[in-house]
């Protein structure tokens, strides 16, 4: 007995040593309010001093990503200041939970680097007040709709693509229009009089059965959620581009990702554009407030912008 009692709390180490092992295999999350270090490495295609952001062309990083060409934050203004297209750059990536930024940016500089470029702002976009695009989409479900068959709801609006790694880009759109739609769930009167929706502008791989299996698990658990309350939406390359441009979302492919702006906009019941919020510095309580006053009947006005 004792010797069958000794055999079993030696299985019983030895698969927990096997658990260890296999956890340990996996990169963990960052955990709420910590950032995980990543090694970066690449050339700078573009500074965007006012934004507080450099493009990278970089290599694979480590645990993380492919390479790719991606915007990073970089709190530091002064190193913005000295940074220029052409430039070979070392860094560490800290991704947080839901944004991420670069630090510790070590430059080489070729001979004959030109000197400092901006990322290139938006043409016209639509203002409070204009009427919004009339485009046909389709949703996760194929079927094709326009905002026009949303007259009389309050609609916020936003764009990603589902293969976006950074936390602070289209994730963190993700998670906020999730708790946005939370929130107006518990709202039942407030709930009936929106809608949400998210349009991906890569059409070639974020496909409606794609959008629909991606969007299902921010539902997943939460009461009086009704799935065709938050539609995803994708189309063709030039109903996309017509559709985002008004409300000035700039994207540029490279390879399998985006180099891309945000914006975030809700549309009164009458169709007209009431706010818009480029770039990511809002939270969920503020687009509810926004639909909010949509669904009262407010008339369009200046919203905060981040540029």
């Amino acid at each position: 007995m004792r010797r069958a009692c000794l055999l079993a709390a030696a299985v019983a180490a030895v698969a927990a040593l096997a658990t260890a092992a296999c956890r340990k295999s996996e990169p963990p999350k960052p955990a709420a309010g910590l950032e995980k270090p990543y090694a970066l490495k690449g050339v700078v295609v573009s500074v965007d001093r006012a934004g507080g952001k450099v493009t990278v062309k970089h290599e694979e990083v480590p645990g993380y990503m492919e390479g790719m060409t991606m915007p990073f934050a970089v709190p530091e203004p002064k190193v913005l200041e000295d940074l220029r297209p052409g430039d070979t750059i070392e860094a560490r990536l800290l991704v947080g939970e839901r944004s991420s930024h670069l630090e510790g940016i070590v430059v080489s500089r070729p001979p004959g680097t030109p000197s400092v470029q901006t990322i290139p702002a938006p043409g016209n976009y639509g203002k409070p007040g204009d009427a919004a695009p009339a485009t046909v989409l389709v949703d996760q479900e194929g079927k094709a709709f326009s905002l026009a068959d949303f007259k009389g709801k309050a609609v916020a609006v936003t764009f990603i693509f589902t293969r976006c790694p950074l936390p602070d880009f289209c994730p963190r759109m993700n998670l906020n229009f999730s708790e946005v739609e939370r929130r107006l769930a518990a709202d039942p009167k407030l709930y009936g009089a929106t809608q949400l929706l998210s349009v991906s502008f890569d059409p070639e791989h974020d496909t409606p059965a794609v959008l629909k299996a991606f969007r299902d698990p921010f539902l997943k658990g939460a009461p009086g959620v009704v799935p065709g309350h938050w539609r995803f939406a994708t189309g063709t390359l030039e109903r996309i581009k017509e559709f985002a441009g008004f409300f000035g979302l700039t994207y540029l492919k490279t390879g399998d990702q985006f180099v891309h702006s945000l914006a975030t906009a809700v549309i009164s019941p009458d169709g007209k554009l009431l706010s818009l919020r480029r770039g990511n510095d809002w939270e969920a309580k503020d687009l509810v407030e926004d639909l909010k006053r949509a669904a009262a009947g407010e008339k369009p006005h200046a919203a905060p912008a981040t540029p």
